[in-house]
């Protein structure tokens, strides 16, 4: 399978642009798994509808299986679900309604060993100093590439 490995979002304009070379190597093993056969299940919290997509599309392409939710109640509801386990958090930090580091706090206290990737378009120092980061914590920076969130997630449920 080829792609191309970079997607960002403008928000200006709402645009999302592909663009190739900018990453990996742009090859998956197949069905979908990485070279050691590994895979999840992702719990994508993002109330942004074309962001929420493009992500999905991407974890999807990269083996995983992904559950989205377009705001911290839905999120909740699928998390109380006995069919939809998940393995990682993947959620904005800015969102309406419930925040991403609220609904973090509010699941662990049900997953207290779940892992959860922070998602924030502001620096990545903000939300270092704000100290919503630990253990099983960490956050990435919008927008990214393919390569960079399959990476992440990777490594916060295979490390």
């Amino acid at each position: 399978m080829r792609f191309h490995d970079k997607i960002s979002y403008y928000p200006n304009d709402g645009i999302f642009r592909d663009i190739p070379g900018k990453g990996g190597s742009g090859t998956m093993e197949p069905g979908g798994r990485d070279k050691d056969g590994r895979s999840g299940t992702i719990l994508l919290v993002e109330d942004s509808d074309v962001v929420r997509d493009v992500i999905t599309r991407m974890l999807e392409d990269a083996g995983f299986t992904v559950l989205p939710a377009s705001g911290g109640e839905e999120a909740l509801s699928i998390s109380r679900r006995k069919d939809a386990p998940f393995d990682l958090l993947l959620t904005d930090i800015v969102m309406p309604e419930i925040s991403g580091v609220e609904l973090a706090d509010r699941l662990e206290r049900e997953r207290p060993d779940m892992r959860i990737l922070f998602m924030t378009g502001y620096a990545e120092e903000v939300v270092v100093n704000e100290g919503i980061l630990g253990k099983r914590r960490e956050c990435i920076g919008k927008p990214f590439t393919r390569e960079e969130i399959t990476k992440r997630v990777r490594k916060l449920l295979f490390s």
